[in-house]
């Protein structure tokens, strides 16, 4: 289909955005498996290495989602499509490059399964990305090429015949999948330029009705104007674009114009006939009600629409226009305007019908009823056919027959002629590029019995099958038009066969596509639970071993059963006591974060003596902030009443604010903890120091899980970059907030408010 320039640029920026709504969670998504494979994949490289990879992975993801939000919340114009793309193209260009090299940075010589899940993962990615990004040429291939030719490249040179077949059999498997991918491409520039094209139709009928509009009312001044001179009435009429009829009282007619020939009749046929035999029964006794109630004659801008069955079937409709002039002696009977409105009717009906399929697969109906619809909206286009619309599954099977108008039997009997003819070149229809299949007269069909006493079974005639295919290319069913004479379909009835089957193949590719997405999103649920059922166990079976080491280096390093004998192994079994508490705080730091992620840390809410807690954790920390030399100020206001809070998370939380204030506050220091009560009830704590303080660019990755300022502050002071993210979480559990505010060199201020409900619920139970 020919579109303009300004139509292509829409088309190519709606592939865009499909192809960017589609990556919408990359970012997070690749984040996680990043991180997760940095973290518990070996690497044969150095872990500086591996992190400086990690930063650089998680830096493209972060770019890219401020570039995705730019695109989705400022939209480009169309004449920058071009643009746009380009630029998401070299992000993802870059993104998968460096995705790609996880491939060689987690090679290991000796592990042949790593490397193979290293080579699958990048597998993985492009046939993933052939199914989801495939819109946009080269979105395509800056998400494909880097880790389709790391995946080919690292299969070659691992020198193992399996994975040498392995890369020689991807690289075929690529070039096949670019070939889908740019079938697929294919088909979503025609859906859309479709879309398009339709539209414009629409626009265009609207104008065309207008015209049609202005034309009777011309027509009917016209009549006016016959009455006052007979030539003048017969030089109009005769080369009138409309077909004009004149009766006389009793509807016979008495002249036809020369334009009746557009309806395939000739003006002396109609000669002497009365009006209403050309129509079927029921038509013509509504339209001879309707005349009846307005008096003989249709109201200017009223007229009467109406359809007849030609010898062969085929349906024609009319838009008519009657004027009474029995009265005038010029005339004496009625004067009856005709218009061919076939390919309006048949456009009406086929977008009314798309639209109620469209509409029933937003409301997630059943797949059978969207069948149905689709066939019912047939059958209204094209009435006195029969349709039926069958779906078979990857096995040939015949798994659905939706036929409105037909009797319960038929889909028994469509079943089993399907049996006996998926084989042949009947079969072959519905698998080879959604091709037709017509019948003109089954009962002329001498070589196939079986069609005969299908045909007569249900009362059946001409055939006209049109192939369902899939956006993937695979025959998935048929949309198929029984009509009650032979005959074959005009250009009109097989536009209209080949834009139904289209129809059919986008909702089955729309519930299968949601199918999918509900089984992504199960799988993801699953890997969630055991990613959390792993951390509890791990945790369990990391702790027993832990706890003799710490108790059994405790007992060496304080000499319970005597001295060691040399100094050295005092300060190793002090080392070792040291190594294994930061181990097991990270293990419960870990567990923690799992816990309250999964949702699965419920609170245990009891009332607390909120100064009381606070200088308990002041106690705790105490000798650290004794051997810096540090201050610890306490200001709470007095009469504080008690709080409903989870005490172990509140001790919690605590602990980590002063354990990190005293840990970045250099000695001689101070560190100040205060409480505050809002005028609306809400509690503030706040615990400032005057460390080394945070850059202002960096507050939000700090109290992310993991979150560190830089390496080099990882190294000297230590540390997980848990505690700030499970502070800020189980201060969210409680509802309240939690932030940051810090410059660097200065200090930092960590502050966490409580909801009002937490000090007004305590007063309220104590005053009753």
């Amino acid at each position: 289909m020919d579109v303009s320039a300004a139509r292509r640029n829409e088309i190519e920026l709606d592939l865009l955005r499909l192809v960017m709504r589609s990556y919408r969670m990359l970012p997070l998504f690749y984040g996680v498996i990043g991180t997760a494979i940095a973290l518990y994949v070996e690497s044969g490289y150095p872990a500086r290495t591996v992190t400086i990879w990690l930063g650089v992975f998680l830096a493209t993801q972060a770019e890219y989602a401020v570039f995705q939000h730019r695109f989705f919340s400022h939209p480009p114009p169309p004449d920058a499509q071009s643009s746009w793309t380009r630029r998401c193209a070299r992000r993802y260009f870059f993104m998968n490059l460096v995705w790609a090299f996880v491939v060689p940075l987690f090679w290991s010589a000796g592990d042949d399964i790593q490397n193979l899940a290293l080579i699958l993962m990048q597998v993985v990615h492009v046939i993933a990305t052939s199914m989801t990004g495939s819109f946009r040429r080269p979105l395509y291939y800056g998400a494909t090429l880097p880790p389709a030719g790391m995946a080919i490249a690292a299969a070659l040179m691992a020198g193992h015949p399996i994975f040498t077949g392995m890369g020689f059999g991807f690289a075929a498997t690529y070039f096949y999948l670019m070939r889908i991918a740019r079938q697929s491409r294919k088909q979503a520039e025609e859906a859309l330029a479709l879309r398009y094209h339709n539209h414009d139709l629409i626009a265009d009928l609207a104008t065309a009705r207008d015209a049609s509009e202005a034309a009777r009312d011309f027509a009917i001044n016209a009549n006016e104007e016959l009455r006052r001179s007979e030539e003048r009435f017969r030089a109009l009429v005769e080369n009138a674009f409309d077909a004009i009829v004149v009766t006389d009282e009793n509807a016979a007619i008495t002249y036809a114009s020369p334009s009746v020939r557009a309806i395939g009749v000739r003006p002396e046929e109609l000669i002497g006939r009365e009006v209403l035999t050309f129509m079927r029964p029921g038509e013509a006794t509504r339209i001879k009600s309707r005349l009846d109630a307005q008096g003989g004659h249709t109201p200017p801008g009223q007229p009467i629409e109406f359809y007849t069955l030609g010898p062969t079937g085929r349906v024609h409709w009319f838009e008519s226009s009657v004027t009474d002039l029995r009265s005038d002696p010029n005339v004496g009977g009625f004067i009856i305007n005709l218009r061919d409105i076939t390919e309006r009717k048949r456009s009406e009906s086929e977008l009314v019908g798309q639209f109620r399929v469209l509409k029933a697969l937003a409301a997630d109906v059943p797949i059978d009823e969207v069948m149905m619809l689709l066939a019912r909206g047939a059958e209204e286009t094209n009435p006195g056919a029969r349709a039926a619309v069958y779906l078979i599954d990857q096995d040939r099977k015949l798994t659905l027959c939706a036929a409105p108008s037909f009797p319960p039997s038929f889909a028994a009997s469509a079943a089993a002629y399907w049996e006996k003819r998926k084989d042949g070149s009947f079969g072959g229809v519905a698998e080879e590029n959604g091709q037709r299949y017509i019948n003109e007269d089954m009962l002329s069909d001498r070589n196939d019995p079986d069609i005969i006493a299908f045909a007569r079974e249900h009362g059946v005639r001409a055939l006209w099958f049109q192939g369902i295919i899939s956006r993937g290319g695979n025959a998935i069913g048929a949309v198929a038009l029984y009509m009650p004479q032979p005959r074959r379909p005009n250009a009109a009835e097989r536009a209209y066969l080949q834009s139904a089957a289209h129809l059919g193949g986008i909702a089955i590719d729309r519930r299968r596509a949601e199918q999918d997405l509900r089984e992504a999103t199960e799988a993801a649920e699953m890997a969630n639970r055991a990613k959390s059922k792993f951390l509890a166990n791990m945790s369990h079976e990391l702790r027993t071993p832990l706890n003799a080491i710490i108790g059994f280096s405790e007992i060496m390093r304080d000499g319970l059963f005597g001295a060691l004998g040399s100094p050295r192994y005092s300060e190793y079994a002090k080392d070792i006591y040291d190594s294994g508490r930061h181990l097991l705080n990270v293990i419960d730091d870990i567990l923690d974060i799992s816990k309250i992620e999964a949702g699965r840390y419920p609170l245990e809410e009891q009332n607390i003596d909120l100064g009381e807690t606070l200088r308990w954790s002041i106690d705790i920390v105490r000798p650290r902030t004794t051997e810096k030399n540090q201050t610890v100020r306490l200001d709470i206001p007095a009469g504080l009443p008690q709080l409903l809070v989870d005490l172990r998370a509140m001790r919690q939380i605590m602990l980590n604010l002063l354990s990190n204030a005293s840990k970045f506050t250099p000695e001689q220091g101070r560190i100040e903890v205060s409480v505050h009560i809002h005028p609306d009830g809400a509690v503030e704590i706040a615990v400032s120091d005057t460390g080394i303080g945070i850059p202002p660019e960096k507050l939000g990755e700090v109290m992310k899980p993991f979150g560190q300022v830089d390496d080099s502050t990882a190294r000297q002071y230590g540390g997980t970059g848990l505690g700030l993210s499970i502070t800020k979480s189980l201060v969210e559990l409680h509802g309240g907030t939690f932030r940051l505010d810090s410059m660097l060199g200065e200090g930092t201020v960590a502050t966490l408010t409580l909801p009002a409900e937490r000090l007004q619920r305590t007063l309220r139970k104590l005053g009753g």
